[in-house]
């Protein structure tokens, strides 16, 4: 377009083109590259897990970013055995609604962002897949026997991630290690850090985490404060439940919503006066509500 086309076109963002964020406050864009950055053992999988599981059901994991409408995820791991990533999924699952069919996860030992064989199984997967989002966790596994200080290795990687980008409509999150010196910031090129959209940065704080987001084209919300629980991260404190409760919470979402009192009492092998005072301290509680014989999470 001419100066004059480029001065009258309208680039706003349409509500059901938001991935994280509002219209007016888009915090994540489709087609985006987004970094998340931390030390070494500070919550990044635990808390790129759990925001992108809420995005494959359209939830918000964490009020402060919030999401406007379901996603598929393909989420490739490359530190994490098959073990782990179960018991990592089945805690960032938690009072989440279910199914939750649009995210997939996975570990592949030959994919990789620098060599043209590694590039071609990444690209095969995400054609198998076609998801909306990528997350590639963490950079550093994907760029095995590069030199992530050389701007011609990095560089190389980005130009493939730009392409996987532009070539499939994905948005993309990127997990990386914070270097030596956490002020400077992520570790490898400084060509990494100006490519990017978005930045989430992580920090440990006490039992939990303090996450800054930075967005190249919105305003930054305030700092999240979340708190590590029951394997997982929240939002201020997080459920107050006890494991019991907890348990009929999650009898509720495996039984697709909604369950009966007598389900929970046979599942809880809990019977008459002790499955009545069950439920009334889980409905005190704000865990379940209790409508006739009917058991679902409060709305």
């Amino acid at each position: 377009m001419n100066a004059e086309e480029w001065l009258k076109a309208e680039f706003g963002v349409e509500q059901s083109k938001v991935l994280i964020g509002t219209p007016d406050n888009p915090i994540i864009r489709p087609l985006t590259k987004n970094l998340v950055e931390a030390s070494d053992k500070s919550f990044k999988t635990t808390f790129l897990l759990r925001l992108t599981l809420a995005m494959a059901s359209g939830t918000s994991a964490y009020p402060s970013l919030p999401v406007v409408r379901p996603r598929k995820i393909l989420y490739l791991h490359g530190e994490l055995a098959p073990s782990e990533l179960k018991e990592r999924l089945q805690d960032a699952a938690r009072d989440l609604p279910r199914p939750l069919g649009n995210f997939f996860q996975g570990r592949s030992l030959d994919a990789s962002l620098v060599t043209p064989d590694g590039q071609k199984v990444l690209r095969q997967v995400v054609d198998l897949y076609q998801p909306e989002v990528l997350v590639i966790d963490p950079w550093q596994s994907f760029i095995a026997g590069a030199d992530e200080n050389s701007f011609k290795d990095v560089s190389g990687a980005i130009a493939f991630m730009d392409k996987l980008v532009a070539d499939c409509g994905l948005t993309l999150f990127l997990a990386i290690h914070f270097g030596k010196d956490a002020s400077r910031g992520a570790r490898g090129h400084s060509a990494l850090a100006g490519w990017r959209d978005t930045k989430f940065t992580l920090k440990r704080a006490g039992n939990g985490l303090s996450v800054a987001v930075e967005p190249r084209w919105a305003k930054p919300p305030d700092p999240l404060k979340l708190r590590f629980k029951d394997g997982t991260l929240w939002e201020g404190d997080g459920p107050t439940w006890t494991r019991q409760q907890e348990r009929i919470r999650e009898l509720v979402v495996a039984s697709g919503g909604q369950t009966t009192k007598q389900v929970v009492g046979v599942t809880l092998e809990l019977e008459d006066s002790s499955l009545r005072m069950a439920l009334k301290r889980a409905i005190d509680d704000h865990a379940i509500t209790v409508v006739d014989d009917i058991v679902r999470l409060p709305a």
